[in-house]
């Protein structure tokens, strides 16, 4: 999943992944929970016990019901596996977190781990060399390496360097619907598979229910609607839809960022959008919608916004703890899904360039990349917060909830609760195997604002005012595309794309 703490635009969303240790210096290396000998030279082999050096760490948000537990039980197994850490982790408000980051930085506070991305400080933080080069590092350090894709590794890097952890479990981006199963059975419809299907299922229920209206999301997520709602949906056609810049995309086609609104592939998504909400399939209130996941759970709606990230689906679970089968996942086009990614990923552990500690605080993050280690992280301790289930399932026995895209977030370890509905595991599993995606021409592009930031700056409020009601249907296709070239073109818009063409430029040039 990529979880993404969102300002303006979309949910937390997001973004995970990986830290852990392989415990010795030097070339005596030993794996932290992996180091029991056999035979009579068990005792001769053991390592001397290491002096315990604390790393301090800095994550966002508030800190999980009964952390101090887990972090002392964590603090005592990486004293017994002899790895000569300890953890301080320190949570600070996500409303002040960047700033507070940057100036601690900037007074050169002493310490060891943080969570940074392109969407907080860290493109101007390597501009400022002020991120350890992690490239040597991850090479010497096998369990953190395995445990994240060699795609993420590849396609995360930073002017050709790991400047970061890359934090996520999906490697790319599935979009479906989550609909009322039992709705649709109630009016024959055979299983969703087609657009089509699911405009007959929509205006079955908008002309059947009194009480159930067909569509709802909140507005600020309707950005993904002509994506989910067009023929080309979850498909790699012959142009890539998402570049990571709010409101543009890249045409395969002939090689040219575009706006997404112009772009020729999900114009039938725009139209649709349109129309829907004309119609009143759509909420009416969708603008200012911010309920929708409770307006769901109450039943007032047939279906709503899904992505298959390990989180979304999760919130509608509890609909099913009376053992019915009434919900479903219809992803368009799942059949022969495809779709294009970069492998990005939205957060990354980084290192301080002026942490003193900075091989051991690497030897803690392959250290947690191992299963037990890392399990005992993200879900707490065994028996108390949790159980097993099977390998890669659990069931949450407390109220821990570690936010595992800090820090331990990793495509090969990660658990699914037992409340997961089938469907919803069905494609997270899907979305966490690079071989079910098509690799972007423009992996590996990061855009940095810097050079456009004025213009930027100007053109970024374009995506509420127009840019969300377009895709929202509020404002018509044709209408809403025309104001938005209009007003983007005044802003300096095209000085923006240009940078951005160039940055892209810069990277499919060696391709």
């Amino acid at each position: 999943m990529r979880l993404k703490k969102w300002f303006g635009t979309t949910t937390t969303a997001v973004l995970v992944s990986s830290l852990m240790l392989a415990g010795c210096g030097g070339g005596n290396t030993k794996t932290g929970g992996n180091e029991g000998s056999s035979g009579a030279n068990a005792e001769s082999a053991a390592p001397a016990s290491k002096e315990t050096v604390t790393l301090k760490a800095y994550f966002p948000g508030d800190k999980p019901a009964g952390f101090d537990d887990v972090l002392q039980a964590v603090n005592d197994k990486l004293k017994k596996d002899n790895v000569g850490a300890a953890l301080n982790i320190n949570f600070l408000p996500w409303s002040d977190y960047g700033n507070a980051v940057s100036v601690k930085m900037s007074a050169g506070e002493d310490f060891d781990m943080y969570l940074d991305a392109p969407w907080l400080s860290m493109n101007q933080m390597i501009d400022g060399n002020s991120l350890k080069e992690l490239d040597a590092e991850v090479a010497k350090r096998p369990e953190l390496k395995a445990s994240i894709p060699d795609e993420m590794w590849e396609y995360n890097k930073f002017k050709g360097k790991i400047m970061g952890i890359p934090l996520g479990t999906t490697q790319g981006q599935l979009y479906g619907l989550l609909i009322r199963k039992d709705l649709r059975e109630k009016y024959g419809l055979p299983e969703l598979k087609t657009l089509d299907d699911l405009e007959k299922f929509l205006y079955k229920v908008k002309e059947n229910e009194k009480d159930v209206k067909p569509f709802v999301l909140n507005g600020i997520k309707a950005d993904k609607l002509p994506f989910i709602l067009s023929d080309s949906a979850n498909l790699a056609l012959d142009e890539v839809l998402e570049i990571g810049v709010n409101m543009f995309a890249y045409s395969t086609k002939d090689k040219k960022v575009i706006g997404q609104w112009a772009s020729p592939m999900i114009a039938d998504g725009y139209e649709r959008v349109t129309k829907y909400y004309k119609d009143g399939i759509i909420s009416k209130n969708i603008a200012q919608e911010q309920n929708a996941e409770t307006l769901f759970k109450q039943g007032k709606y047939a279906a709503t916004y899904y992505a298959a990230d390990g989180v979304e689906g999760l919130k509608y679970s509890e609909m099913l703890q009376d053992g019915s089968d009434k919900l479903e996942i219809f992803i368009p086009n799942g059949d022969k899904a495809k779709p294009y990614t970069a492998f990005q990923q939205w957060n990354f552990l980084c290192i301080p360039a002026s942490s003193e500690h900075a091989d051991l605080a690497l030897d803690v993050v392959n250290w947690m990349s191992i299963k037990e280690n890392h399990d005992l992280m993200e879900y707490g301790i065994q028996g108390k917060d949790w159980e097993p289930v099977g390998d890669s399932s659990y069931k949450v026995l407390s109220k821990y909830s570690f936010p595992g895209y800090v820090l331990t977030w990793r495509p090969t370890l990660n658990r699914t609760p037992d409340t997961m509905m089938k469907d919803d595991k069905k494609w997270f599993d899907f979305s966490t195997n690079p071989a079910n995606f098509t690799l972007s021409p423009t992996a590996g592009f990061n855009f940095n604002a810097e050079k456009v930031k004025t213009e930027y700056a100007k053109i970024t409020p374009l995506h509420d005012s127009i840019f969300l009601p377009l895709s929202q249907g509020v404002l018509p296709a044709d209408q809403g595309k025309k104001t938005l070239e209009k007003k983007m073109a005044g802003l300096g818009g095209q000085k923006v794309i240009d940078e951005i063409q160039a940055q892209i430029d810069a990277v499919t040039s060696g391709k």
